[in-house]
């Protein structure tokens, strides 16, 4: 037995880290003084654990950041801030005047950085692309009371870009077609001028348009969409592709027409029997400067026959030729729009017309090339479409793939206001 006792000692030696070998008593006594210290420890550090637990809850409940409500969801310590101030500023009106006089309510950012500008003339030049001179050719006209100038560039887009946008846009157009588009109106008299063209004897009055709205519902816009014709147009704007760039640099150098006074770019086509009615695209009489000085045209196809662009009052047309830009101003250098300006696209007899045009106003504003946000009204499906119906006697309907404010009646009641 007293041969065995070192082993046993050896083996609990080696179990606690020991490797001498000692008398059995004093291993025993020593070992059991371990074991206390060991407990002691491990009531420390569970000590620890709890506080540091309780410590870490006590910090989540009250930080100023994030709270949990009674469902568990994670909401912003700031809200409540802000709900009491909203609860104090109904309490006490003044309150609201306080933020504002302190900034609260921030300018956007395309607001603080705007500088204007204004673009009054035309600055035409040759210029040379993928290693070839694109000829300029002023078209002339004997109207001495008109301030139009027009002009085309041959070639001003490649082959291969004209292809490339009549694909983008032919697939997009096939694509968000697969929706009934609902049809808008510039007013009811429109709206019933337009149902007579149609050959539709249907009475309709306000109470046909949606809440809000001088559009139809899409049961209604199905309904009528067999009997009307239209165009149709897409729209990308600045910065959103490589070409947008490429293409509003080629504009200015060749033009004169400023980056910063270019809206958004366009593509239309126009189907067989197709045209759009006479028009000017500025506003004629009206003093407002944010409007359509310049515009220019790239024909991306060619067109059998039809599809001219036509100015009655200057003797011009224009034959749709692959590559081929046209561009005149519509306003004077005043700013003023010249009714000589009016213009139209002819009907396409035979074949398919395709154009990317980009307008230029007189004087920028904030959100001008900067793609807008979708009203609310009319309710409609994502992405679908809508169709414009303009004043029946200057113009014509039209397909768009994306919304704006002209439909909606406390806008156009207050447009002159907004800016």
């Amino acid at each position: 037995m007293t041969k065995l006792a070192p082993r046993k000692a050896a083996k609990r030696g080696h179990i606690e880290g020991a490797e001498i070998r000692q008398p059995a008593k004093k291993s025993s006594k020593k070992h059991i003084q371990r074991k206390q210290e060991t407990s002691s420890r491990w009531k420390i550090g569970l000590v620890i654990v709890v506080l540091c637990l309780l410590i870490g809850t006590i910090v989540v409940y009250f930080s100023p950041f994030t709270q949990t409500g009674p469902r568990g969801k994670v909401s912003q310590g700031r809200n409540d801030d802000q709900n009491k101030r909203a609860k104090k500023s109904k309490d006490d009106p003044s309150e609201d005047q306080k933020q504002k006089s302190t900034g609260a309510h921030e300018i956007p950012k395309e607001y603080k950085d705007f500088n204007l500008s204004i673009q009054s003339e035309l600055q035409m030049k040759d210029l040379k692309e993928r290693n070839q001179l694109l000829k300029l050719k002023p078209l002339t006209h004997s109207n001495s009371k008109s301030s139009v100038r027009a002009y085309v560039i041959e070639n001003f887009l490649s082959d291969m870009e004209c292809d490339r946008l009549v694909m983008v846009h032919d697939k997009y157009v096939s694509e968000l077609n697969k929706q009934v588009p609902i049809i808008c109106f510039d007013g009811i008299k429109s709206f019933r001028e337009y149902l007579k063209e149609a050959k539709l004897k249907l009475k309709v009055s306000l109470t046909d348009f949606t809440r809000g709205t001088t559009c139809i519902n899409e049961t209604f816009s199905k309904k009528l969409q067999p009997h009307f014709k239209w165009s149709y147009s897409t729209a990308f704007y600045p910065g959103e592709s490589k070409f947008s760039t490429i293409f509003a640099e080629r504009i200015s150098e060749a033009t004169g027409l400023k980056l910063e006074n270019g809206g958004k770019f366009q593509i239309t086509s126009y189907p067989q029997n197709i045209g759009y009615k006479n028009h000017t695209d500025c506003i004629v009489d009206n003093d407002e400067k944010r409007d359509r000085f310049a515009t220019i045209l790239v024909y991306l196809k060619d067109v059998e026959e039809g599809g001219e662009t036509k100015f009655p009052q200057l003797g011009i047309s224009v034959k749709p030729r692959k590559g081929l830009a046209l561009i005149w101003n519509s306003m004077n250098n005043h700013g003023e729009c010249d009714p000589t300006s009016l213009h139209n696209a002819a009907k396409v007899i035979r074949g398919h017309k395709f154009i990317i045009q980009r307008w230029y106003y007189y004087h920028n504003f904030p959100t001008l090339g900067k793609r807008p946000p979708q009203p609310e009204l009319p309710k409609r499906g994502a992405y679908q479409p809508r169709v414009s119906c303009d004043e029946y006697e200057q113009g014509s309907c039209r397909w768009y793939d994306e919304w704006n404010y002209d439909h909606i009646v406390d806008y156009t009641a207050n447009l002159r206001n907004l800016i």
